[in-house]
């Protein structure tokens, strides 16, 4: 069996930055952004890899920044470890496949979520009656239910804590109005396409998030896109509203974490190897052909 890979170490290179699931190196005042396999569920890093993900991963961004490419270009230089300066294209034995080289950009502390069905967070707050946050939805709605029209919920990217759900007030507090609208109807415009392509095939985007950054005032796509990290994805002949729904992507995990009454505070506890060969196998479904 593979062994993931939790850590990037490049020999006599050292780590400028390591996120949730991506390690950084700097290249003259370039970066490159290296997608681990390891796993976050609930909002933190979860003791346990998915061999391969971080592959998946890179395919899926790279997929979709080049779906979305006449919509907005993204901070991706190369992601060809040849065309990678010395010593970086030595390594192709660690880098190949889950590595791209980006633009040092500033990012926007925003997830720019759309949603076209009614899940997860916003389910639970429209169920509740807690809407301060949602756009005007007609009543009635169901679990997993498709919207009439997809939905902007942002969020801000907090450096400690949770996110944080924002209003449209906020929104425009935090980033002004103009840029709010430029946000809102980018996102909507890019969840569209990413719908429409992943329908072909015969998937359902059930939510996703996007982020933004900025080079010399461009709007730039970053991070990553389409990925089961940052998406909810269903299968279409397993789609059934009004439930919850079978999941190709990393609510499998967390749906179990859940169901067994774990919460974050609490100590790990071991996922079942059937269950995270499913995910992976699940994972290297959603690849383009």
């Amino acid at each position: 069996m593979d062994i993931p890979l939790l850590e990037v170490n490049i020999p006599g290179i050292p780590l400028f930055d390591r996120g949730k699931i991506r390690d950084v190196f700097k290249v003259g005042h370039d970066l490159l952004v290296v997608t681990t396999d390891r796993v976050y569920l609930f909002d933190r890093v979860y003791p346990v890899g998915l061999a391969g993900k971080g592959k998946v991963l890179t395919d899926l961004t790279l997929h979709t920044f080049g779906l979305v490419r006449d919509l907005i270009p993204n901070y991706v230089i190369t992601c060809q470890v040849e065309e990678l300066p010395p010593p970086f294209n030595a390594h192709p034995e660690i880098l190949a496949g889950k590595s791209f080289l980006t633009e040092k950009v500033s990012p926007i502390r925003l997830e720019c979520v759309v949603r076209g069905f009614l899940y997860g967070q916003a389910w639970k707050a429209y169920r509740d009656g807690d809407r301060s946050w949602l756009p005007p939805l007609p009543s009635g709605l169901e679990q997993a239910e498709e919207l009439p029209r997809p939905i902007f919920t942002p969020a801000r990217k907090n450096r400690t804590g949770d996110d944080e759900n924002l209003d449209w007030d906020g929104l425009t507090v935090l980033v002004g109005e103009e840029r709010a609208e430029e946000l809102r109807e980018l996102s909507l415009k890019i969840y569209k396409r990413m719908s429409e392509d992943w329908a072909k095939r015969g998937f359902l985007l059930a939510d996703t998030k996007l982020e933004f950054g900025l080079k010399d005032s461009e709007l730039l796509l970053i991070n990553e896109a389409g990925t089961p990290d940052c998406s909810r994805i269903w299968k279409m002949k397993e789609y059934h509203p009004g439930r919850i729904q079978d999941c190709w992507d990393k609510d499998i995990l967390e749906n179990f974490l859940r169901d067994a009454g774990w919460s974050p505070d609490d100590p790990p506890i071991p996922i079942p190897e059937t269950l995270l060969q499913t995910a992976r196998e699940r994972f290297k479904e959603l690849l383009p052909v």
